[in-house]
């Protein structure tokens, strides 16, 4: 079984990046992303600070504005705008937090879900500057397949999943996959790609894939699996085919158990280590083709 190594591959992505953001300064040209960072998610400081220092790196600038769940919203969109309006800022990204930390911070403070609460901030990002392809806009320009002709970039996680495919060789004739998680930041805009590559793709949520287990089909009819529910260990050894290829999107912990994987998997990210370094990276990626495209 081959285990990726994320870390290794980051770093040579890394290399590449800092040359070309060396002659987009000599061309005058210069990246800087804005992030809104909601501070009482330690997942999301720790997230900001792996990406602010990676930017460090590569020499791209990284700003970070700090904010509480519990801030009126107007706050944060009155940021928002001032970094829209202001033209040395090239990307823009909210770093977005667990949905059970805020619904934990928050609590009953406002009368408003979670999905709303998202959506009232990334709808006001210039579509221009939306470099981890958070907007609504953007999402429905990736399912009608027309986010390029549109200058858009897919959302970083997405792009990191695809990157890694292409390693493993997992789009050979007939291959078919699963994407499991729902999430506007993964599962539906990875499924809309593969899906608009003519790749045999399936979305599954929860009631699909508990239909799967009830039924005894799981996930066994997989050539490949990719996972991003948050769900420690919820794909296991038993429910996937020999020879599968294994992506891991599960964060912290990991979404599928490795115990015994070495059995089975033909290929298979780790968690960390894995799927986690090669989304920075292309976070980084997509600041310079949004710079791009403006200019």
């Amino acid at each position: 079984m081959i285990i990726f190594d994320g870390y290794r591959s980051a770093e040579v992505k890394e290399a590449s990046l800092r040359a070309e953001v060396a002659a987009a300064r000599l061309a005058g040209k210069s990246p800087k992303v804005a992030a809104i960072l909601f501070s009482d998610d330690p997942g999301s400081q720790l997230y900001t600070q792996l990406k602010q220092r990676a930017a460090q790196r590569v020499g791209i600038e990284y700003e970070i504005y700090t904010f509480s769940m519990r801030d009126p919203v107007q706050i944060v969109l009155e940021q928002l705008q001032r970094l829209n309006l202001n033209d040395s800022v090239t990307g823009i990204i909210i770093q977005k937090p667990w949905r059970s930390r805020w619904e934990e911070v928050v609590g009953d403070l406002r009368a408003i879900t979670f999905a709303d609460w998202w959506t009232q901030l990334t709808s006001q990002i210039a579509e221009a500057k939306d470099v981890d392809g958070l907007h609504p806009r953007t999402l429905a320009a990736v399912e009608q397949g027309t986010w390029q002709q549109e200058g858009r970039v897919l959302p970083a996680t997405v792009r990191a999943v695809l990157e890694i495919l292409q390693v493993a060789n997992a789009f050979s004739p007939g291959a078919k996959i699963a994407v499991i998680g729902r999430s506007d930041i993964l599962g539906k805009p990875l499924f809309y790609e593969l899906r608009n590559r003519g790749i045999q793709v399936e979305l599954l949520g929860k009631q699909q894939l508990s239909d799967r287990m009830q039924s005894g089909q799981m996930l066994l009819d997989f050539d490949v699996v990719i996972s991003a529910t948050g769900s420690k260990h919820l794909v296991t050894l038993d429910m996937v085919k020999t020879g599968v290829t294994l992506v891991d999107v599960g964060e912290p912990q990991p979404d599928i158990n490795p115990e015994g994987m070495e059995q089975k998997a033909s290929f298979m990210t780790p968690v960390p280590g894995g799927v986690g370094p090669m989304t920075v990276v292309s976070l980084l990626e997509n600041s310079l083709e949004l710079m791009n495209y403006s200019s």
